[in-house]
């Protein structure tokens, strides 16, 4: 189930050091798992996106025994950078002393660039929105006013959209 995961899995000893690695892991990285075995993954991946404060918070975490969720910036065998999550869990013995590392990993090089992209769309519509030279508007389907811009706020005598969205809140008719 392991090798036929989606997400890349790794498995680490106590140190940090790749134990094993599925194919995945290999998609993911560019690593074949002769190449990473024995190796730390920071060591094969890190991008220098993250500074120290990161990895020790992800370490002091492991080590005491909790699960560590996050998301960062890697870079390919190829140098190229990607996005991932991440969860790395500690594999404790009978004794109950950590004895492994668990980490599963995801791209999300993709959704984080669409975030980026929706955020900056989001951003021309707010500009546009908000120094339109006509009044402009937005309502909920039951037609409560949601939005106003300075413009229609100036053309029906308020000083700022706040102050015609507090009046017409409870009469969205006014608008019309």
């Amino acid at each position: 189930a392991m090798e036929a995961a989606a997400n890349g899995i790794v498995i680490t000893d106590a140190q940090g050091r790749i134990e094993w690695s599925n194919p995945a892991f290999s998609s993911l990285t560019g690593y074949r798992f002769e190449e990473a075995v024995g190796r730390n993954p920071r060591a094969l991946l890190k991008s220098g996106k993250q500074g120290p404060a990161f990895y020790e918070e992800l370490w002091a975490t492991i080590l005491a025994g909790n699960v560590w969720s996050g998301e960062m910036i890697n870079r390919r065998k190829d140098g190229q950078l990607y996005s991932e999550e991440m969860k790395i869990a500690p594999v404790r013995s009978a004794e109950g002393k950590i004895t492994h590392f668990v980490a599963i990993k995801q791209d999300v090089t993709d959704r984080k660039a669409a975030e980026a992209a929706l955020r900056a769309a989001e951003g021309r519509y707010r500009a546009i929105f908000e120094n339109a030279i006509i009044g402009i508007f937005q309502t909920a389907p039951d037609g409560r006013p949601l939005m106003i811009n300075q413009a229609l706020a100036e053309i029906h005598g308020y000083e700022s959209p706040e102050q015609l969205l507090a009046e017409v809140t409870n009469a969205p008719q006014q608008l019309f």
